[in-house]
């Protein structure tokens, strides 16, 4: 019988990008052609040094697979779409760059006027994508021809769509939820005294997580808004997501930590410090068993999970 999978620092990738690494994602993809061929763990990351780099994770090792050019300046943001075959960045050039996974070619280049894109992510059905941006505006883009389908107004920067609502937080501690459908603003709500540095749906749309410089991180219900339950970690929590399964939330912060947290009671799991400088960015596995984690020190982290026993 298999011994119980534990936390623990699996791969540790030391001088991926040149620069800091400030976003990363996880990619599941079939890039063989065939309906039932093998479908390939990829991972994505976004840095200072203006490049997206696309990894292959196979056998607990990292191989770069590919590295995309085109944006001329830092790297921000990077999304993937449902199917794991389109890349979406976005960078302080104020361009958003959708790429063909598979082959690293440019599908779409969008120069959004003179003020930068901020953080990105696909709707649920992989046709649309929605920015936050420095003007506060919620831009969302069609996948398809790479227009702007609709812009709505908002203090904030850092946005997440789960195709019923947007949810954008704000340097003044404010989250901002949208109805889609509608276009309009449904809540405003104070959920933080400093700015908010991520916010995040839950799978099944039901809870959205922020993060902010205050060290809280705090759920909530997408519906109504109202808080569900909060942690008060040591260090401005620069981002935090939750796991596939509903079951965890993982959270980045400024002091090289990342965090293991069961959504239930917010009891910390596993606190990890494995980073050497500010963690920006923290994403769980397709499969919930692994998590991986990007810095300012220039390192990519996969640490195994283990899922919680019911």
């Amino acid at each position: 019988m298999p011994a119980a999978a534990v936390f623990s620092l699996i791969i540790k990738k030391e001088n991926a990008h040149d620069d800091p690494i400030y976003s990363c994602e996880w990619a599941h993809t079939n890039i063989s052609g065939e309906p039932k061929g093998h479908t390939t763990n990829f991972l994505i990351t976004g840095g200072l040094d203006g490049l997206v780099k696309v990894w292959c994770l196979e056998n607990n090792r990292l191989e770069l697979f590919k590295t995309l050019s085109g944006h001329s300046m830092a790297v921000v943001s990077v999304a993937v779409s449902p199917d794991g075959h389109t890349i979406a960045s976005t960078s302080l050039d104020s361009t958003l760059v959708i790429w063909d996974l598979t082959s690293g070619n440019k599908v779409h280049e969008i120069q959004n006027d003179a003020t930068d894109i901020w953080k990105v992510a696909f709707s649920p059905d992989g046709q649309q994508i929605v920015s936050g941006s420095h003007s506060g505006r919620i831009i969302i883009f069609g996948i398809e021809k790479g227009n702007v389908d609709r812009v709505l107004d908002t203090r904030g920067k850092f946005s997440s769509s789960d195709g019923k609502y947007i949810c954008s937080g704000a340097v003044d501690g404010t989250v901002c939820i949208f109805d889609v459908s509608q276009g309009k603003l449904i809540h405003t709500t104070e959920a933080h005294t400093q700015t908010v540095r991520s916010v995040a749906f839950s799978k099944n749309s039901q809870l959205f997580v922020t993060a902010s410089n205050d060290g809280f991180v705090n759920v909530y219900n997408s519906a109504s808004a109202n808080l569900i339950n909060k942690i008060k970690l040591k260090s401005w929590v620069l981002h935090a997501c939750f796991s596939k399964d509903g079951s965890r939330i993982s959270a980045a912060t400024a002091d090289g930590s990342v965090y293991v947290i069961l959504l239930k009671d917010m009891k910390i799991l596993k606190h990890f410090q494995e980073h050497s400088n500010m963690v920006w960015d923290v994403k769980f596995s397709p499969s919930n068993k692994k998590l991986l984690s990007v810095s300012k020190d220039k390192c990519i982290n996969v640490y195994e999970c283990p899922i919680p026993p019911k």
